[in-house]
């Protein structure tokens, strides 16, 4: 069966969202668990049971427990030998890494999308962008979902299995690292203007200028996020 199927399986009536007597599937179970580490439902700081979390989606243990492995790989959980797991946290260093990493890989991306894209894809990243402008200051995780949004559509664009794969780890970092950044009005603005100035790459079919524009705008929200970091663990100090 696939993926798919088993979900849908695992969606029908019963008390795990499964069938009666039925148990919701590990990969089901990891996909939620994975939803509430990248909305900051976890405090980091507090040991994740495996035998509450089971009770809470009402299977039992051994789902939970494979999917804590999953989410381990993934580099979303610490497993601590004896102690369980935590939600893994960042330092100033690895957001910053991470979002270099990014400014590589997005920017290839985005110039290839520039000799791929249609007029109807072009039109989706302009109410994308418009939808972002739109949202209140503050509003989280509505600003979140519409950049990564945006971004992702890219890598749709270029059509690479393998590329979505690594492009979908290095968008999710769990969304109390970004809070700061979607709360600050000068911050907001400068993901609505760095991806409009990546749009106008693309209408303008020029894929040099598309991954100047994302490489600049990655590393500049990098940037930001790990120099507010560095700023909150000098204060914590």
């Amino acid at each position: 069966m696939t993926r798919a199927g088993r979900a849908r399986r695992a969606g029908r009536a019963g008390p795990g969202g499964g069938p009666p007597g039925a148990e919701l599937s590990t990969e089901v179970v990891h996909d939620r668990l994975r939803t509430a580490i990248l909305r900051g439902e976890f405090d980091p700081t507090v040991p994740l049971s495996q035998v509450k979390l089971a009770a809470r989606l009402g299977v039992s243990r051994t789902p939970v427990r494979e999917a804590f492995l999953v989410l381990a790989i993934e580099g979303l959980l610490t497993l601590q030998a004896g102690r369980g797991a935590r939600v893994r946290t960042y330092d100033a260093e690895e957001v910053r890494l991470v979002h270099d990493v990014r400014s590589l890989v997005e920017g290839r991306v985005a110039r290839s999308a520039a000799d791929h894209i249609s007029n109807q894809q072009l039109a989706g990243l302009e109410e994308c962008c418009a939808r972002l402008e739109g949202l209140s200051l503050g509003a989280v995780r509505e600003c979140n979902a519409e950049n990564v949004r945006f971004h992702n559509a890219l890598f749709a664009i270029v059509g690479s299995d393998r590329l979505m794969h690594i492009g979908r780890h290095l968008l999710e970092v769990p969304l109390p690292y970004k809070e700061n950044y979607w709360g600050d009005p000068v911050q907001k603005r400068c993901p609505e203007v760095g991806h409009r100035q990546v749009l106008a790459a693309l209408q303008s079919r020029d894929g040099e200028a598309a991954e100047r524009a994302m490489r600049e705008h990655v590393q500049e929200t990098g940037a930001y996020i790990a120099t507010w970091m560095a700023k909150q663990a000098l204060a914590a100090d």
